[in-house]
C-alpha cells in the first residue's frame, strides 16, 4: 500500500470517530442524580437522597429548587421550604433581597425549614435575624474540608418538649446559639439548650433544626428522626402542596458545567466541525495532492547591479551638497543686499551686521565657515547637513 493510500485511510478513520463521538455518543436522557459533595442531594453519609427517595415513595410532590427565589411565589402557598447549608466552603450567599423574599413568601402561608449551625455564616445569620432570630456573631466556618469531613459516631437523644414525642438522635454537636423570640416555641431540646424551634410568621410558620444531618442517609434511620421529620412537616396531618429542597445557593448545580456545555447540541456541532477541519488541515499538510511541480526561483542578482545602486547613493549625496551650496550662496548674497555690504565683505563683518539688525537669527560666522572650501559637510553628523538647511532657510526668509 502507497503511503498517500495509508494517510487517506488514517484521514477517514478520524472522521468516523468524529461522527460517533458526537452523535451516537449522546446520552439518551439526562441524569437524574448525582453524588456530589457539595450538594444534599447524593447516596453517601452525608446525603438526604434517601429521605427524598422516602417522600417519593409517598407519593410526595417534592423537587430540587434550582431557579431565584422570586419564583416562589408562582407556586401559590401551603409551600414547603428546605433550607441546608453545603458543608463545602464553595457556595452562593444568600442576599437581603432574598430574605426579604422568603419572609414574605412565608407570611402568605408556607413552610421555611432551616437546618444546620446557621448561625455561623453572615448570610444565613441574616436569614435567621429576618424572622426576630437574635444571633450572637461567630466564627465563619471552616474551610475547604473541615472537621465534619471525618467519621463522627458519638451521637445524642434529643428530649421532645411541647407534646412531642419519639426519640430524636442527632450528632453531637452545638445547639441552636439563638434567643427564643416571642410566641416561637421548643419542640425539642436537651440540658436546657434548643435543638429544634418553631415559629409561626403570618400565615405560615420558620423552623430552625440545629443539625442538618437529621436528614442525612446515616442519621434518618437511627430512633424515630423519619417519623419526627415527616411530623415536623405535616403539624395539622396534612402534607404541603410541594417539597422543595433549595439547592440554588450550594454552590454547584447536578452536574459540572463542562459536562452540560459538552451535552449541547450546538457545541458538538462545533466540535466535529473542528475535527474535520483538524483533518483537513493534517491530509493537506501530510499527503501531496497532483504531480510534483519545481519551486519556481527568482532570478539572481548581478555584482553589477549591486555597483549601480551604491553608484546611485554616492550620487544623491551629492546632489545633496551641491543643493545646500546654492542655497548657502543664494542666502549670503541677499544677506550682502540687505545689509549694504560689499560681495568681499569677510565672515566677522556680516555676523557683526546681521547680529544688530536681527539678534534672533543664528550665528552667522560659524554656519558660513562650513563653505569656505568644498569639504564643507565634513564632520557634519548623520543629518547635520538638514539643520545647517534649515538655519540658512531661517535667514533667507527673515531677509526676504
Amino acid at each position: 500500500m502507497s503511503r498517500n493510500g495509508i494517510y487517506v485511510r488514517v484521514l477517514l478513520v478520524v472522521m468516523v470517530l468524529a461522527i460517533l463521538v458526537s452523535f451516537l455518543g449522546r446520552a439518551s436522557h439526562s441524569e437524574a442524580r448525582d453524588a456530589w459533595v457539595p450538594s444534599t442531594f447524593n447516596p453517601v453519609g452525608a446525603g438526604s437522597l434517601a429521605f427524598y427517595e422516602t417522600l417519593e415513595q409517598l407519593n410526595w410532590s417534592v423537587g430540587r429548587w434550582r431557579e431565584p427565589l422570586s419564583r416562589l411565589d408562582a407556586q401559590g402557598t401551603g409551600n414547603a421550604l428546605v433550607i441546608t447549608r453545603s458543608r463545602v466552603n464553595l457556595r452562593v450567599a444568600f442576599t437581603d433581597q432574598e430574605a426579604d423574599l422568603l419572609d414574605n413568601w412565608v407570611k402568605k402561608g408556607n413552610t421555611l425549614l432551616l437546618f444546620g449551625p446557621m448561625a455561623k455564616w453572615d448570610d444565613t445569620r441574616l436569614l435567621l435575624e429576618q424572622f426576630g432570630f437574635a444571633v450572637p456573631k461567630e466564627n465563619e466556618a471552616d474551610g475547604f474540608f473541615p472537621a465534619w469531613s471525618l467519621a463522627r459516631e458519638k451521637s445524642i437523644a434529643v428530649a421532645p418538649t411541647a407534646g412531642q414525642t419519639g426519640r430524636l438522635v442527632l450528632p453531637d454537636g452545638p445547639a441552636l446559639p439563638v434567643t427564643v423570640p416571642q410566641g416561637a416555641k421548643t419542640l425539642w431540646s436537651n440540658g436546657g439548650e434548643s435543638y429544634v424551634l418553631e415559629l409561626p410568621y403570618g400565615n405560615g410558620r420558620v423552623i430552625c433544626v440545629a443539625s442538618s444531618e437529621l436528614l442525612d442517609n446515616r442519621y434518618l434511620n437511627q430512633g424515630d428522626n423519619l417519623a419526627i421529620v415527616l411530623r415536623l412537616l405535616t403539624p395539622d396531618g396534612q402534607m404541603p402542596r410541594h417539597l422543595f429542597f433549595e439547592e440554588a445557593h450550594h454552590g454547584y448545580t447536578e452536574t459540572f458545567a463542562v459536562a452540560r456545555l459538552i451535552g449541547h447540541p450546538g457545541v458538538r456541532l462545533a466540535v466535529l466541525l473542528g475535527l474535520l477541519g483538524l483533518a483537513t488541515f493534517l491530509g493537506s499538510c501530510f499527503v501531496r495532492f497532483g504531480p510534483v511541480l519545481p519551486l519556481q526561483r527568482e532570478p539572481g542578482r548581478s555584482s553589477l547591479e549591486f555597483v549601480d545602486s551604491i553608484a546611485e547613493l554616492y550620487h544623491r549625496a551629492d546632489l545633496r551638497n551641491e543643493t545646500i551650496r546654492f542655497l548657502f550662496d543664494e542666502t549670503r548674497r541677499q544677506v550682502l543686499h540687505r545689509l549694504n555690504l560689499p560681495p568681499t565683505a569677510p565672515h566677522e563683518l556680516i555676523a557683526s551686521r546681521l547680529k544688530q539688525a536681527h539678534p534672533e537669527l543664528p550665528g552667522w560666522k560659524k554656519l558660513a565657515q562650513r563653505f569656505d572650501s568644498q569639504d564643507y559637510v565634513s564632520g557634519l553628523p548623520p543629518g547635520g547637513w538638514l539643520r545647517v538647511a534649515r538655519e540658512l532657510i531661517q535667514i533667507k526668509t527673515a531677509l526676504a
